[in-house]
């Protein structure tokens, strides 16, 4: 199963062209994984007080196509690993039926501010199990 979530490409994420300026592009991804841990229960800005993150600290990203202002686009995040503590991420970035953006990421649940990982807890893992791609099963 996918998380999806639909975005207006709006004037502060385009460049004077109205062309998507491509760091604009990261945080539309950040905003996914944020939309996504809360959708599971578990907000990053609930688990930041209590000492615990979720940073990037790898990301591979295919630009593909651009987008442009006024754009509504799909944004799509699926599961490639649940490890002991790190997550893999897909993210895909759609307008209509044409890919305009591929990513793949990793996330390590982690101690804030050091950045040492901690194990996912029981309770989180079951949350993004029903996400992990079945066609690529890598559970650790």
């Amino acid at each position: 199963m996918n998380f999806t979530s639909s975005k207006l490409i709006r004037f502060h994420h385009c460049d004077p062209a109205g062309i998507v300026f491509y760091p604009q592009f990261f945080y539309l991804l950040h905003e996914i994984q944020e939309d996504f841990l809360a959708h599971i229960g578990f907000p990053e800005h609930t688990m930041i007080p209590t000492g615990i993150g979720v940073p990037i600290v790898d990301m591979k990203t295919q630009f593909r196509g651009m987008c442009r202002h006024g754009d509504e686009v799909t944004i799509t995040l699926g599961l490639t690993k649940v490890g002991n503590s790190s997550i893999g991420m897909d993210y895909e970035i759609t307008r209509g039926q044409e890919l305009k953006l591929s990513a793949q990421a990793v996330v390590v649940y982690s101690k804030v501010p050091d950045g040492k990982p901690v194990r996912i807890p029981d309770a989180m893992r079951q949350a993004l199990l029903p996400y992990l791609q079945t066609d690529t099963p890598k559970v650790a």
